[in-house]
């Protein structure tokens, strides 16, 4: 109640000297409000807030236009560059719309508005900066970009997944029909800028770090597990493009130097199995739609799966062991190292295959996949694994299960 006083008044102290410090103020006591709802980390399970953010029409009537008005400022002046102040600013706008989206009855209408535009510009001009990296920028403190990047993200799940869809099912917990049924307030509309903003924030992003790109794979898969009509938006070539690149990078063990102590483990990257998880959405959501609806086709999808899956590893690991210089007399040790990651994430491919027929419609999936000469290249598949050395057993068991998924209750398949 304290709160709601203060807000309140401290409103009428904006309204009445048109200060934009009191504004500020105002929003630092608004968040501090519902802190909690300000859940913008993806690998979290989703939560419940205990209290529930108002519903637009108990806010200050004009509240919206003074956040349009705010934003825009920042908009304009973040290609010239935010001071630290203006930063702050913008970021504690964000916070606000995140927070009120939090309320689902108030999703639509922010999704609407001009916001998400905003916001989009100044993420993208934030990657940008994020992306080039010189010696002066590398003493420069990025936490505030990075921040900003993050609750833009973050924004954008609230307003394409407001039901955490997405997180329900990276934290194994499938919705069932019914509870889905039971989503009564829509997503709102995608914007037309997400599939060009995606698309961007991927390229020369060899500098932009690992965990930005992961939230940029989580806002991918939460848009397609969020709403069908968004989702065969953003299902593109465009898109589609990307996710095949940034597994293909994965695959052909492309890592920055940081990265290379990591190489005795065999845990795929978080990067590959969000990849992973986003295919496999893509897949069950493009099977769910006709085919004026798709923009891009399963069959597609799955010739350019399979190519990869059945890259020639004896080719890379010679390629990347010439790439090692070794000192004199030492013996490079990627190619073993390397194999054992390939191995690791090509069983993971044939795990995913298996996944992506949890789907309510399987005859016409496994109908694909026949038609996609499944069989000839997942046999293919054990013919050239005979160049990995101890690591061909888990791949046959892997490869098996996925041939007998795909076979199971179909007539035409066996």
């Amino acid at each position: 109640m304290a709160s709601n006083e203060r807000l309140y008044e401290v409103w009428m102290l904006y309204c009445t000297k048109r200060d934009p410090d009191y504004f500020k103020i105002w929003l630092e006591i608004f968040i501090s409000s519902y802190e909690q709802c300000l859940d913008v980390d993806f690998e979290k399970p989703p939560s419940r807030p205990e209290e529930v953010p108002p519903v637009l029409t108990l806010l200050p009537d004009n509240i919206l236009q003074v956040l349009r008005h705010q934003l825009l400022q920042c908009v304009q002046k973040a290609s010239d560059g935010l001071e630290p102040e203006q930063q702050n600013l913008a970021l504690l706008l964000l916070k606000f719309l995140i927070i009120i989206c939090r309320n689902l009855s108030n999703v639509e209408e922010i999704g609407t508005c001009s916001y998400i535009n905003h916001i989009i510009t100044m993420t993208t001009l934030y990657i940008q900066q994020l992306k080039s990296r010189t010696k002066e920028k590398e003493m420069m403190d990025h936490s505030q970009a990075e921040d900003f990047v993050r609750h833009s993200l973050a924004f954008c799940e609230s307003l394409y997944d407001p039901y955490r869809n997405w997180r329900h099912r990276t934290s194994r917990e499938q919705l069932g029909t019914i509870e889905r049924g039971r989503q009564k307030y829509k997503a709102a509309p995608l914007t037309v800028e997400f599939v060009p903003f995606f698309y961007q924030c991927f390229q020369e992003s060899e500098h932009l770090k690992e965990s930005l790109k992961c939230c940029l794979l989580h806002l991918f898969g939460a848009i397609v597990a969020g709403d069908q009509r968004n989702a065969l938006l953003a299902i593109s070539p465009a898109t589609m493009e990307v996710l095949m690149r940034v597994l293909a990078d994965s695959y052909m063990g492309s890592c920055s130097s940081d990265e290379a102590e990591d190489w005795e483990s065999e845990a795929v990257s978080r990067m590959s199995l969000l990849t992973l998880g986003c295919l496999r959405e893509v897949v069950q959501c493009l099977l769910a739609s006709s085919s004026d609806q798709r923009q891009v086709e399963i069959a597609s999808v799955l010739e350019n799966y399979f190519k990869l899956l059945n890259s020639d590893p004896a080719a890379v690991v010679a390629g990347k062991q010439q790439q090692q210089q070794p000192a004199k007399g030492q013996v490079p040790t990627l190619g073993r190292q390397w194999e054992i990651r390939f191995v690791a994430l090509q069983v993971q491919m044939l795990d995913t295959i298996r996944d992506m027929f949890l789907c309510s419609d399987r005859p016409v999936l496994q109908a694909i996949f026949l038609n996609s000469n499944c069989f000839e290249h997942l046999i293919r598949l054990l013919q050239n694994s005979k160049v990995i050395q101890g690591r061909l057993d888990s791949l046959a068991v892997a490869t098996i299960k996925a041939l007998t998924t795909v076979m199971h209750k179909s007539p035409a398949a066996k």
